[in-house]
């Protein structure tokens, strides 16, 4: 119960908030927004270059260095 009473005289208090200083939540907001998309953006193209990477053909690796015996076996 005291956890809903909290909840709500902080959201009362946000809702109170933002209608008094409602001009400085845009300018956060505006500014908060290009570099929000910028890491986006960096996520985004790391995940494509990483997928991109994953997908590309490998080369066929050299028997010999695959081989599971080793030398010291004999």
């Amino acid at each position: 119960m005291a956890t809903i009473i909290f909840g709500l005289i902080c959201l009362s208090l946000g809702l109170w908030g933002m209608s008094a200083w409602w001009w400085s939540l845009v300018e956060f907001l505006r500014g908060l927004v290009p570099l929000m998309l910028v890491v986006l953006g960096l996520v985004a193209l790391g995940a494509g270059v990483t997928k991109m990477r994953d997908a590309a053909p490998r080369e066929p690796m050299d028997p010999e260095m695959t081989d599971s015996s080793s030398p010291s076996d004999e």
